[in-house]
């Protein structure tokens, strides 16, 4: 299933205070679901998350 890049942002966000495992229940989806997107946001920031389900990882100094 693809979640928009708001309600993984807002997933992300209440998993920061309550937990991963816990939101996950709470919104539905499995867990490992949210700690890719946490990973995502570790790696890339926000911009990971472009608003299709999908993300793009950034460009190299040399791609830029």
């Amino acid at each position: 299933m693809k979640y928009d890049k708001e309600f993984e942002l807002k997933a992300i966000r209440l998993s920061d205070e309550i937990g991963v495992k816990t939101t996950a229940e709470q919104f539905g989806f499995k867990y490992y679901t949210l700690t890719n997107w946490r990973k995502l946001r570790k790696e890339c920031g926000e911009q990971a998350f472009v608003g299709n389900g999908y993300s793009v990882p950034p460009l190299s100094e040399k791609n830029r």
